[in-house]
């Protein structure tokens, strides 16, 4: 196995190598007018501002580095239908009216990204042929199984597969079953991204990179954004900066999440009869272990993965040898792995797993903590606030507006979590063991 060179570029080489360049965005100089002005050129951000500008509002994005710098153009890059939750926990926690109002609306996720990326002829090769999921352990199964039953009473095609059917699948005989959803898919998110910018630029939005917001204050009825270089005077504030917020921006806004570091590698090409035999219908594949278990196959050869590292260290190393690991045992045929591309990001975890939409004072909205699900949930949020801000009543609108909870004991959580993951990875670690044995059973 081969040790990469650590990628320390602005967004991932390995995605920015196949993705259109951002359109141009020269920093804010000066000082600007504007309906909305929305602090971060991510997903949330893009989408507000491409959203705000179809319904013929003003608005003006001020991001702190590159168009896609953050979280959005870091992404794994899949498509997902669901909440981190399971939909038993969405009915329970919001109630009946809305948990299936939520359900439904991160159901239509994907829906949304694929029609704006139809309708503007984004290029960031989006490819729409389900989700593979996969029981590492009989709970996962039964989790899986009960998930298939839940869509397929609601007239969904989710189906289970079995046996040789989940093997001709995925190219692996190490899971006993999984379950295909046809609606989620895969894109490389930071060409998504950019071509949201280029979308919004092209309707009218002004776009200015390299323009991080020093203060936020008020200004009559509305908001002044100072900028090293400049000023914007807004009606209304979108704050999209999620776990990139800087604690200075509005207190507590950042202590309301844990961000998270999340990792993943790239390999280099693997040869065509490997390709053949490894996730051969083009899904990607995602298992039911806790922690870091995505892997995809790109059209050029390569094997994409998540992967484990330190949580909350901003220098932290990938664990290739894990990633290893895990790969050479779903699928014995690969051999040595040679990794080629690596990076890492801040992942926005919430404390309850679950997106948040603030309405932080009159005229100041946030919304954040999509907990790993950010393309379609980021997308959707985006939308939801654009068309709070064009005026829709909050009891249309498909994410709820709470207030902000910072949490009490925010330091804690570091320690906390980090524990858990010790937990989580020691269960992974057994239940991959007794797959192991079952399987050298069969």
């Amino acid at each position: 196995m081969n040790s990469p060179t650590a990628d320390t570029s602005p967004v991932p080489r390995f995605y920015d190598a196949f993705a259109p360049a951002a359109p141009a965005a020269p920093p804010l100089e000066g000082s600007r007018q504007a309906a909305v002005a929305i602090v971060g050129g991510g997903f949330t951000g893009l989408s507000a501002a491409l959203h705000l500008r179809e319904r013929g509002i003003d608005a003006i994005v001020l991001e702190a580095q590159e168009i896609g710098w953050g979280a959005s153009g870091r992404n794994f890059g899949q498509v997902v239908p669901y909440f981190k939750h399971d939909q038993a926990h969405v009915l329970q926690y919001f109630g009946p009216a809305l948990g299936e109002r939520l359900i439904a609306a991160a159901a239509g996720g994907p829906d949304l990204v694929f029609e704006l990326i139809r309708r503007y002829a984004i290029d960031c090769s989006a490819q729409r042929k389900g989700l593979v999921f996969a029981a590492h352990s009989p709970t996962g199964q039964a989790a899986l199984e009960h998930r298939t039953a839940f869509w397929q009473r609601r007239g969904v095609p989710v189906e289970m597969r079995f046996g040789t059917d989940a093997e001709a699948l995925i190219g692996s005989r190490y899971y006993a079953a999984c379950s295909l959803d046809p609606r989620g898919g895969t894109l490389n998110p930071l060409a998504y991204v950019r071509g949201l910018a280029a979308s919004a630029a092209k309707l009218g939005a002004t776009l200015c990179t390299r323009s991080p917001v020093t203060s936020l204050t008020r200004a009559g009825s509305g908001w002044r954004l100072a900028t090293p270089r400049g000023e914007v005077t807004a009606g209304t504030v979108v704050l999209a900066t999620n776990a990139y917020t800087d604690r200075a921006l509005w207190p507590g806004l950042r202590e309301s999440l844990i961000p998270m570091r999340g990792y993943q590698l790239a390999s280099k090409p693997i040869s065509e009869n490997l390709r053949r035999s490894i996730l051969p219908q083009g899904q990607p594949l995602t298992d039911t272990r806790h922690l870091f278990s995505g892997v995809r196959l790109h059209a050029d050869g390569r094997l994409h993965a998540s992967t484990d590292g330190p949580a909350f260290d901003a220098a932290g190393e990938a664990d290739l040898a894990a990633a290893s690991r895990r790969l050479q045992i779903i699928f014995p045929q690969l051999g040595d792995i040679e990794w080629e591309y690596r990076w890492a990001g801040w992942v926005a975890m919430s404390y309850d797993l679950y997106p948040h939409l603030h309405e932080l004072a009159p005229g100041l909205w946030s919304g954040l903590g999509y907990s790993g699900r950010g393309i379609a949930l980021a997308t959707l949020m985006g939308r939801e606030i654009a068309m709070r801000i064009a005026g829709m009543p909050e009891g249309e609108l498909a994410i709820p507006v709470t207030p902000l909870q910072p949490r009490r004991h925010h330091r804690l959580a570091r320690p906390l979590v980090s524990s858990l993951m010790i937990y989580y990875r020691l269960h992974d670690a057994i239940a991959d063991a007794r797959r192991r044995r079952a399987q050298r059973a069969r």
